[in-house]
Formats: structure tokens, sequence, C-alpha cells
């Protein structure tokens, strides 16, 4: 039994470190593999994406929570939509203006988070993610699968179509990403307003 309780307490952490080695991985397949590399790295986010969900499912029903993990995680999140947000700009994918602008606001959220973590854990704060975050992470890999299958040019015959859908996915998660970053925001200027 106790055999069986440690390999389930490493699965979380393994997930982990398969969404971290994504996030270097697909920026790569992505930037040099064409429209053959975009349709390769589609289904490895899928994969990142739902390793994201399991990895909190299986840590939360058998108990197994790590610091490992709960600093890793939110991290490897950061990192994969990162990369991949960067590689698709090195393609074009950003070209127009209303393009450009969510994806800034993704990028320096996420930035902004992992500093205003860092810093706050010296008050020994902890930034909690919160439901609305989670969301957060899951439209922003929706909104990259879109843009990777667009770049792929492959299963739609009307591509602009998936295009425009690409676009809107993006500004959703822009807009959410934003929302969230101000909540943390708020939290922090809150407990220094206590001080």
């Amino acid at each position: 039994m106790k055999k069986n309780n440690s390999i389930l307490s490493i699965i979380p952490n393994v997930l982990t470190l398969f969404r971290s080695l994504a996030a270097i991985i697909l920026p790569i397949i992505i930037i040099y593999g064409d429209e053959i590399g975009a349709l390769i790295a589609t289904p490895i986010l899928i994969l990142a994406g739902i390793s994201d969900y399991f990895d909190g499912f299986f840590a939360r029903k058998y108990n197994v929570t790590s610091n490992f993990g709960k600093v890793l995680d939110p991290v490897a999140d950061k990192l994969l939509v990162i990369g991949v947000i960067f590689a698709l700009a090195s393609e074009n994918m950003f070209d127009y203006y209303y393009a450009f602008l969510p994806a800034l606001l993704i990028v320096l959220r996420e930035i902004l988070v992992s500093g205003l973590r860092e810093s706050m854990s010296s008050y020994k704060i902890s930034l909690e993610v919160t439901h609305l975050a989670k969301w957060k992470t899951t439209i922003q890999l929706i909104a990259c699968g879109s843009f990777l299958v667009w770049r792929s040019n492959t299963f739609f015959y009307n591509i602009e179509i998936l295009g425009l859908i690409s676009y809107i996915l993006l500004w959703i998660a822009g807009i959410i990403t934003f929302i969230t970053g101000l909540q943390y925001i708020i939290k922090m200027m809150k407990f220094f307003n206590r001080e």
C-alpha cells in the first residue's frame, strides 16, 4: 500500500514537469516546424492543458500536495502560455494591432503576478489561485490551440472564420487575464493598507 501511495504522490509533479518540458519544446516545434510544426504542436498543447487539470485533481484526491508542486505548477502554466504566444508572434500570427494588445496583456500579467507572488512570499502572504484564474488559463490555452490549428491550415475549409474565432478567443482570454491580474493587485493593496 505504501508503494502505491508513493507512486500516486509523484503523479502530480510528473504532470507538472511534463507541462514545463512542453513549454520549452512547443515554441521550438512551432517556430521551426512551419505548418506541420503547428499541427504537431496542437495535440501536445492539448495534452499539456489536460495535465494541468489532472495534476491538481490527483494532488487533491490523494492528498499528495507538495511545496515543489505548489511553486512549479503556476510557473509551468505561465511558461507554457508565454512560450506559445511568443512562438505564434514570431510566426506573424498577431500581425494586427487588435491581436497584439490582448497577447501583450497576457504576457505582462503573467510576469506581474509571478513577481507579486515572489515579493509577497517574504511577507508570508500567499496569493492563492482564484477560480477565475483557473478558467483564465484554460481559455488562454484554448485560444493558443485555435491559433495553432489556424497556423497549420488544416481541418478547416474556411480558414478566415477560424482566424476570427482565434482573435475572439484571444480577446476573451486577454480580458479575463486583465481582470484576474487586477484582483491580485487589489488583494496586495488591501494588505499594505492594513499595515
